[in-house]
């Protein structure tokens, strides 16, 4: 496994001598600044890191919180400070921070190699799963059916794919893959704290198919308010570890568990159609995701029931929000009713329609190395509908 490691020195002194070429780290991609706390926001987004080593000469509680606060925006990051204090008092601190270990100082190559087998070990569990979110600009949007349904093309690709269904207060996802019995749902198990684990994930999920697993949300709005961000890190940490995909389906209400979702997710596609009030939306969503410190390629625009010749283009979407347009799923009105209104998925109701061999296309992307031949599979589908 290759990794992009950012190493941040206390002093020009250190990163001279350790910026000389060192045969043993050339599986890695090594990134050398000087700086100190206050440089990480930055590196983190600019630089977009898998690893990250920093010298840090002493405790210093308004460097941890900006730590803290940093990592917040990389929750995936193996963090690894290297510091003369080595009290259970600093190890404690940098542990809730978000740290993964303390060496002790100075950084010599002796740390860089330890800090990268323990890293390597840390992101072969931590990369297992890509966090997936979908947010709609308004309601509306469509994210929902497309959180769905794209979930759905995944598992047909082999894919372990849990859905978590966060529309706090109507979510209805599970709706639109069929008709299911739901014995537990996200409120019931984020309130689980510790004492979640994989066998209580397992239980807790509606078995859509062998590969699809959803979990439902509340059937009452006023669990919402009663959702821990700790207790939601948690169950992604815990469905990331255990899944290929997880698929997140958000609203448009940035409440603290919606944008906890968010930190934690690998790309977010923000959905909206081509119209004056989902766009001015957008501005809005991308303009907080900016202010938040997201990269710019977390962030791909899907612009939903697309249509050409409209009075809003893609060029007036992309010049507004000043982001790229990730894709356009075109408008199937009668395809995409029947769907919702049978639960039954797209690719299993209409699979040579617009939307299922987009959504086909989507999921294959995701996942290149699954992806079965793009015609054959969508022509066995097709010799098996009704």
């Amino acid at each position: 496994m290759s990794l992009k490691v950012s190493v941040i020195c206390a002093s020009e002194e250190t990163l001279v001598e350790l910026n000389k070429p060192h045969p043993e780290f050339s599986g890695f991609e090594l990134l050398f600044s000087t700086g100190s706390a206050l440089s990480l926001v930055n590196i983190l987004r600019r630089q977009q890191p898998d690893v990250v080593i920093m010298d840090m000469p002493a405790h210093d509680e308004q460097a941890m919180l900006l730590i803290e606060s940093s990592l917040k925006l990389a929750p995936a990051t193996h963090m690894a400070l290297v510091s003369p204090d080595q009290s259970t008092e600093l190890l404690t601190r940098a542990m809730r921070a978000g740290v993964r270990e303390v060496l002790p100082a100075p950084i010599t190559t002796e740390s860089l190699k330890l800090a990268f087998s323990h890293a390597q070990g840390h992101l072969s569990i931590v990369k297992a799963g890509e966090v997936i979110a979908l947010i709609p600009a308004k309601g509306g949007a469509g994210a929902t059916f497309l959180a769905a349904n794209l979930a759905h093309a995944l598992s047909k690709l082999g894919k372990r794919v849990a859905v978590l269904d966060l529309n706090l207060y109507f979510g209805d996802l599970i709706l639109f893959l069929g008709s299911h019995k739901v014995d537990s749902n996200l409120f019931d198990l984020a309130r689980q704290g510790e004492r979640l684990d994989a066998a209580l994930l397992d239980s807790s999920m509606v078995k859509v198919s062998e590969h699809l697993h959803v979990l439902a949300a509340s059937e009452a709005p006023e669990h919402a308010s009663e959702i821990s961000t700790s207790g939601l890190e948690r169950l992604i940490d815990l469905a990331r570890d255990h899944y290929d995909f997880v698929v997140l389906d958000l609203s448009s209400m940035l409440d603290q568990v919606t944008v906890k979702a968010l930190d934690f997710a690998d790309n977010i596609y923000l959905t909206m159609q081509l119209n004056l009030p989902s766009l001015h939306a957008a501005k809005r969503i991308v303009s907080f995701f900016r202010d938040r410190g997201y990269p710019p390629e977390k962030l791909g625009i899907v612009v939903n029931r697309f249509e050409k010749g409209g009075y809003i283009s893609l060029d007036d979407v992309a010049k507004t929000t000043h982001s790229k347009i990730d894709r356009t799923i075109q408008n199937s009105y009668e395809a995409v009713s029947a769907s919702v209104n049978q639960g039954i998925p797209i690719l299993e109701l209409s699979p040579r329609d617009p939307v299922a061999k987009a959504l086909v296309k989507w999921a294959e992307e995701l996942s290149p190395s699954a992806a079965p031949p793009h015609k054959n599979w969508l022509l066995d589908m097709i010799r098996h509908t009704p």
